[in-house]
């Protein structure tokens, strides 16, 4: 009776699908309210133009880092279920950072109205996009 319910992995996919619509959904209200003034400019002496997408991309790579740590942990580890725990975690803070560097870059597009942050966070969604639930494709699933 005791008993605890097996680990379900299944909600990876409800959480990515959240994250991916809520950038979607930024990325909207940002280009309505951003489409009457922006530009695209790109000022090598100005700070913001150069720093904001290495932010952007510094997230991006130490989620990779997460992934990579967490996949090194789950080699090294015996347990199913607790494999599948860390294979949860790893995503959903890889996630986490890639999410944090497109909100970066969409704030950046309407404080400054310039587009070439958007630009970054349009590549910073489709990196987003590649980073589906991974074991979904191992168990042959959704």
């Amino acid at each position: 009776m005791n008993e605890k319910p097996a680990y379900d992995p299944s909600s990876l996919q409800l959480i990515y699908s959240v994250l991916l619509m809520a950038q979607l959904v930024i990325t909207t209200i940002v280009l309505y309210a951003a489409q009457e003034n922006a530009v695209i400019e790109f000022i090598l002496g100005q700070l913001n133009h150069i720093v904001i997408p290495i932010v952007a991309i510094v997230l991006d790579s130490l989620g990779r880092t997460i992934w990579n740590k967490g996949m090194l942990k789950i080699s090294h580890t015996e347990e199913l279920e607790e494999k599948l725990k860390i294979l949860t975690k790893i995503h959903i803070w890889q996630w986490i950072m890639v999410e944090l560097g497109t909100v970066l870059l969409l704030t950046y597009t309407l404080v400054e109205s310039n587009f070439i942050y958007f630009v970054f966070a349009l590549v910073n969604i489709i990196y987003f996009f590649t980073l589906r639930p991974k074991i979904f494709s191992l168990s042959g699933g959704v």
